[in-house]
């Protein structure tokens, strides 16, 4: 399938495919592009080919190059964008070729656009004029890094058995890796925590088994955190860090917890997930985590859902203790009576 947005003075560029095998899905008029994509790109997953006009677009360029990258994390289809006719066509080119986009119509009579259009479709990889090489081609997809301090700091701490619950509005949203990189940081920064499975995707018992943790009590010590199947805990703890694995209704335990973490994804064919979690959840005070969102989608994300997100580091490493201090410190700084900074 090729969806096409046109304006009305080019929606008869696709008349001359017409008949062919490629099936033409048409809409006609002014879109903000940014919206499309958070809304309606969701039901085109199908589409093969992505064909916009730039007139029928309301977007300036740095709006329209987000927009662009936002349609590329959700689907894999070739986007070809129609620059015929504008007089800053050459900055476009240069933006969208730094994305990646190298199927660029840019020609003004009819059949220089159906010439350039069938090749941008052509199967054996579109329009080659504007391609790199892989050695030159760099996407900027890299993730906004907080600072980290130099060295970590240990505090002294004024609280027992505080309970931290971490949640997920998706399956694979990192609540578990997120739970335990919680406890690394606190036990590095002086505290005492503990980690509490409370939901069943037992992967709790993977990682014990992963790392041969002996059990000690009713604790399975597993790289310095403690680690518990069930909530019956055999001694205290500064904080306790409870797994709820994903939900769209709170549980009890997060209901009930003294500081709450919601965990996801807030690319756009993601998003409707988060907000429906957060609409079950809007009686309660959460720390709103944005998981793996690239850098140039960021602020569009957190515009699109208009809420306070907070944007976490990626981690793939569970007993990684020095990473999303910005947004760990903030909760639990209440509970520091001693601040030394090295």
């Amino acid at each position: 399938m090729l969806l096409y947005l046109s304006s009305n003075g080019k929606s008869g560029l696709t008349d001359f495919m017409e008949g062919q095998e490629l099936v033409i899905k048409k809409l006609i008029g002014r879109f903000s592009l940014k919206l499309f994509a958070a809304k309606d790109m969701r039901n085109y997953i199908g589409c093969k080919y992505f064909l916009v006009d730039i007139s029928c677009i309301e977007e300036q360029l740095d709006d329209f190059i987000v927009a662009l990258q936002s349609m590329q994390m959700m689907l894999n289809m070739r986007i070809i964008p129609i620059l015929s006719d504008m007089v800053n066509a050459d900055a476009y080119i240069g933006r969208l070729v730094d994305i990646g986009v190298t199927d660029i119509v840019t020609a003004d009579s009819m059949d220089g656009i159906r010439d350039e259009l069938a090749e941008c479709l052509s199967e054996d990889g579109g329009m080659q004029r504007y391609k790199r090489s892989s050695e030159s081609f760099k996407q900027d997809t890299a993730f906004e890094e907080a600072p980290k301090p130099k060295e970590i700091v240990k505090y002294k701490w004024n609280s027992r058995n505080v309970k931290i619950a971490i949640a997920g509005t998706q399956r694979r949203s990192g609540v578990t890796v997120t739970a335990f990189n919680l406890a690394a940081w606190l036990i590095a920064r002086g505290a005492s925590a503990c980690y509490v499975e409370t939901n069943t995707n037992r992967h709790l018992n993977w990682i014990v088994n992963i790392y041969d943790a002996e059990k000690d009590g009713e604790a399975y010590p597993v790289g310095g955190v403690d680690c518990y199947f069930t909530n019956e805990l055999d001694k205290d703890y500064n904080f306790v860090i409870y797994d709820c694995g994903e939900f769209k209704e709170p549980t009890t335990i997060f209901r009930e917890a003294d500081i709450r973490l919601l965990c996801g994804s807030i690319l756009p064919h993601e998003a409707k997930d988060y907000l429906q979690v957060l609409n079950a959840c809007k009686d309660m005070d959460i720390y709103k985590l944005g998981l793996c969102v690239p850098k140039p989608l960021q602020e569009f994300c957190r515009e699109s859902l208009n809420k306070e997100i907070l944007i976490a580091e990626s981690s793939h490493d569970l007993f990684e203790n020095n990473i999303n201090g910005h947004i760990y410190l903030p909760m639990v700084k209440r509970f520091i009576i001693i601040y030394k900074f090295g």
